[in-house]
């Protein structure tokens, strides 16, 4: 349930609590107040019948007493009676009282007792009534007969009932209105600006920081604002230093690679003299061979395929470390790995077949596209596809996958991301520790017919695009070459 409806619920429910206490109350009041004007009525009209009364002999002008009853119960809220006592007879009463009056004649004595006034609420025929008793005395101050005048008291309720519906419609229309101004102001308050600023909070949870929230007023929500602003501006700088100095490292980055790769050219002119070396005493020695066997056509023709291997292994070693040393920058663009690899698979349809080798491939669904040079990463995904392959010389499962992660290299790249890791893992003969350590050395081979250039140029590559080579091997069963790279963010930047 929203802020603005529970308060509102609860501003209702006080206001309906508060204004039915205040309807209760004034209902007692208006019932005390109507009590008190019915009594004092009853009393006026009684003092003025003991004035009439006492003038004159009731038993000699009854046609006088008689008229002031009829006058008195003509009054639409009275019953009277008047009742003179001589020897305890009933002398006058009032012709609407058609049932037995004993019940007030004990009120009456009462009153002629004391010689004060009596009051008490009864039921006269199941109605309530307020009734009124008084003593009439000689001149001497004798009592000689007593008065009760009886008064209806449900016109009371009549009227407190519609004081009742006047206080119900009044109470109504306070609700309402009240709700109507709680839930506007709720609404333009509070829940509008928590509205705004959620979807601020949200735009700065996808790292959109450049719109600030907007907010009418001076209140804490305006303070609360003003506050995610600062915090906005402040995520904004730390970004761009943070950019600034992925950018710097970058850079270091690639200086520290490049002066890694002129030494690296020291290492290998020393290894290229002992790897060139020994195809060219080959070459030699059998070029000596078919100068001194001028007549043997057989062996002539197997010493020059021995020359030409040995000059394909020697250009082959060139072509490798020129390629490496002249690499040029990737040529980045938004690209399919799976489809990638599937061009690659294709190549090397033939090797696959030979060797026996069972490919498994697991793409991700809907995985974002990666960013770099196809060209690039196809010699990437051929030299490790190729390196895999091969170590299974009796065939086995070839696993492919490519999944989506979000992860951050540790060591000179800190910034982390969405990268797409290719996974390679095949079932061949493994590697120990001691083969991992110089895994990407140059010229480091555990084949008889490799180079040791392949994985070198292929860390090279994937270090170029800003991604990382990670590797999982044990002898006898098998390898695992995890390669991470960038994926496609839509807006011509790495994640």
């Amino acid at each position: 349930m929203k802020l603005g409806t529970k308060l509102t619920l609860y501003l209702s429910l006080v206001t309906i609590l508060v204004l039915s206490g205040y309807g209760y109350l004034d209902i007692l009041t208006r019932r005390e107040i109507l009590v008190k004007k019915m009594k004092a009525e009853v009393r006026s009209t009684g003092l003025t019948l003991k004035a009439a009364l006492e003038k004159v002999t009731p038993a000699a002008e009854k046609a006088y007493v008689q008229g002031l009853i009829d006058t008195v119960s003509q009054y639409e809220r009275n019953l009277s009676v008047i009742i003179y006592l001589t020897g305890d007879q009933l002398v006058f009463r009032a012709p609407m009282l058609k049932t037995k009056v004993d019940p007030f004649l004990a009120l009456i004595r009462k009153a002629m007792g004391d010689g004060g006034p009596r009051e008490e609420f009864a039921t006269y025929e199941k109605q309530p009534i307020f009734v009124y008793a008084f003593s009439l005395q000689d001149r001497e101050g004798k009592p000689i007969g007593g008065v009760a005048i009886l008064q209806h008291i449900s016109y009371m309720e009549k009227e407190i009932e519609a004081a009742k519906g006047s206080i119900l419609l009044t109470t109504l229309l306070l609700i309402g209105g009240t709700m109507a101004l709680v839930l506007w102001g709720a609404r333009n308050w509070i829940t509008r600006p928590i509205s705004v600023l959620t979807q601020g909070i949200q735009n700065i949870a996808r790292g959109d920081l450049g719109q600030p929230i907007e907010l009418r007023g001076e209140n804490e929500l305006k303070d609360l604002a003003r506050a995610f602003n600062q915090m906005a501006q402040d995520l904004q700088r730390a970004r761009e230093r943070i950019l600034e100095e992925g950018e710097r490292r970058l850079g270091l980055e690639r200086s520290l690679r490049q002066s890694e790769k002129l030494a690296t050219l020291g290492q290998l002119a020393s290894g290229l003299a002992h790897e060139i070396g020994t195809p060219l005493n080959i070459i030699y020695g059998r070029a000596e061979l078919i100068q001194a066997n001028t007549e043997k056509r057989e062996e002539i023709e197997r010493n020059i395929s021995i020359i030409l291997r040995q000059t394909e292994r020697i250009t082959r070693i060139i072509q490798q470390l020129l390629g490496w040393a002249r690499k040029k920058q990737p040529e980045r663009a938004p690209l399919s790995l799976p489809a990638l690899l599937e061009n690659t698979l294709n190549l090397l349809e033939p090797q696959v077949r030979k060797q026996g080798v069972t490919v498994m491939k697991a793409w991700e669904e809907n995985l974002p596209p990666g960013m770099g040079d196809p060209d690039q990463l196809q010699q990437v995904f051929l030299n490790l596809l190729l390196n895999a392959i091969q170590s299974m010389p009796r065939g086995g499962p070839l696993r492919l996958g490519v999944q989506s992660k979000m992860i951050s290299k540790e060591g000179v790249e800190e910034i982390g991301g969405q990268y797409l890791e290719v996974r390679v893992e095949d079932a061949g003969v493994g590697m120990g520790k001691e083969a991992l350590q110089s895994l990407f050395r140059p010229f480091f081979t555990t084949k008889d017919s490799g180079t040791g250039l392949g994985l070198m140029v292929t860390q090279g590559i994937v270090q170029d695009h800003g991604g990382w080579i990670e590797v999982e091997s044990e002898p006898g069963i098998g390898s695992v070459f995890r390669v991470y790279l960038p994926s496609f963010t839509g807006d011509g930047k790495d994640a």
